[in-house]
């Protein structure tokens, strides 16, 4: 697998399942600006007061085949690792699919990511531990002090304002 960050904001980002990994993973999208339907006939509260909030879509039933058209992202979070496979057998040629039960099954795994400023910092185990992925991760991003934080905020600032002048 090759480690990418992906553009979501607006994209159609499909939640199977409604317990606390499904609402882990749809927080991280939701914060990316990803347009995020959950299918579960159960969720947790948390979930359920996203969906009262508006902010995301909420069809409180099973999957069907015709749910995950069109979707750019899916992520199978069910407690179900049989629906999740399912999920996994019928996605379409060029959709994007996390497999929270079995990452193999998936074309895409979610790492841990954690973010100071500007600097973004990624970490897996390829499935091994997420908690290692956790604690890697976090460890790592208390290496960049606030100073250095600033410092790469300023040269985006300055890196964007120099395109906007070479387009002119």
């Amino acid at each position: 697998m090759i480690p990418l960050h992906i553009d979501v904001k607006g994209k159609k980002v499909i939640v199977v399942g409604g317990g606390k990994i499904a609402y882990r993973r749809l927080c991280l999208f939701l914060a990316e600006g990803a347009n995020i339907t959950v299918i579960s006939p159960n969720v947790i509260s948390e979930i359920e007061e996203l969906f009262h909030l508006g902010k995301i879509t909420w069809l409180e039933k099973k999957i069907e085949l015709a749910d995950l058209k069109n979707a750019f992202f899916i992520i199978a979070a069910t407690n179900d690792a049989s629906i999740n496979e399912w999920i996994a057998a019928n996605i379409e040629e060029n959709q994007l699919i996390n497999i929270v039960s079995n990452a193999k099954l998936g074309n895409v795994t979610v790492p841990k990511t954690v973010k100071k400023g500007k600097l973004i910092l990624s970490v897996s185990t390829s499935g091994a531990s997420p908690k290692l992925s956790k604690e890697i991760s976090e460890k790592l991003i208390e290496q960049f002090e606030d100073d250095f934080i600033e410092e790469l905020d300023k040269l985006y600032v300055e890196r964007e304002l120099n395109k906007k002048g070479n387009s002119r």
